[in-house]
């Protein structure tokens, strides 16, 4: 089992790198409103959370900021570990 570790490893990141890509992408283009904590905010709501107080406009720009982080990072995770196995491939070849 000890020799397939470093195996496993890369597949769980790989895994993990496409599913920060999906969600992050499924976030970005959901028709839902503005949410905090789960929770619909509707004009005159206020999110409060992590001792910060945000209105609807700010909240929604939190919100698109941390999706755009989860496309990124997980496009960049997902790009180095199909690299990887790319040259993994060509190294058996």
């Amino acid at each position: 089992m000890r020799e397939y570790w470093p195996q496993i490893r890369l597949w769980l990141f790989g895994l993990g790198s496409l599913l920060l890509l999906v969600l992050g992408i499924v976030s970005l283009a959901s028709p839902g409103g503005v949410t905090c904590g789960g929770e619909t905010m509707r004009p005159g709501d206020r999110c409060v959370s992590s001792g910060q107080s945000r209105g609807m406009t700010e909240q929604a720009s939190e919100n698109t900021g941390r999706d755009w982080i989860f496309v990124v990072a997980g496009g960049l995770g997902t790009l180095g570990f199909g690299a990887y196995g790319v040259l993994a491939l060509r190294r058996r070849v």
